[in-house]
């Protein structure tokens, strides 16, 4: 009987050091999710193993549920590599889900109308990303998006997650990126496809359209 509880003790405080993939709104991007447990459409992800030395504190390995594979580790060298493209230390950088998806399409070529890594387009890379990375469903095109946001004005107000939204054919809202910090943004470029640009590049600061907030998406439950 005691060893019977001792294993289901065990277990029971096995589940309670879980710690899920980042789901988040632009709201809580700067934050770290460790102390949370995330439920995301059926799936627990748990640590499989977990060594808590300060060498291995970005090298946690996380078993997915069935539906999704086992996701890599989260090493320095990706956060160095991105960090040094944006201006950051890598140390700030709390949104490892972000840069790992980032890191994942980084490099796929632009297809108007595609959405997948045979080629993709900005407003499909922005809604991948806000389903996988924050587990909201956004709208379809890049107008729309930028019609479902608050809208912020003030690019000094901007925080990682935040929409940015150009107008590079006429007035109309035409292409959109996802704000990652000092004032760089992902999107899918019709020269470069998903690549980390400036809003302070000639191009880009001549036909930025204002920024948006999106609010919390509904697929996420917490239970811790």
């Amino acid at each position: 009987m005691n060893k019977t509880l001792c294993k289901f003790t065990t277990a029971f405080l096995g589940i309670l050091l879980v710690v899920a993939t980042s789901c988040n709104s632009s709201y809580e991007l700067l934050y770290p999710q460790s102390s949370k447990l995330v439920q995301k459409k059926g799936n627990i992800q748990f640590i499989e193993d977990m060594d808590m030395s300060p060498s291995a504190s970005r090298q946690i390995k996380i078993l997915a549920g069935d539906k999704n594979p086992a996701a890599p580790e989260i090493s320095d060298e990706l956060l160095n590599k991105y960090a040094s493209m944006i201006g950051l230390m890598p140390k700030s950088m709390s949104n490892y889900i972000l840069y790992k998806f980032i890191d994942e399409w980084y490099g796929v070529k632009y297809t108007y109308g595609g959405n997948d890594k045979s080629g993709i387009d900005c407003s499909a890379f922005v809604q991948k990303a806000y389903e996988e990375v924050f587990c909201t469903e956004l709208v379809r095109t890049a107008r729309d998006q930028f019609h479902s946001c608050r809208m912020i004005w003030d690019i000094d107000n901007l925080i990682e997650g935040d929409l940015v939204f150009f107008r590079t054919r006429g007035k109309r809202i035409s292409h959109v990126g996802i704000y990652l910090a000092n004032n760089f943004f992902v999107h899918a470029s019709t020269t470069g496809g998903v690549m980390i640009s400036s809003l302070t590049e000639g191009y880009w600061s001549k036909r930025f359209a204002g920024a948006g907030k999106i609010s919390k998406g509904k697929g996420e439950k917490q239970l811790l």
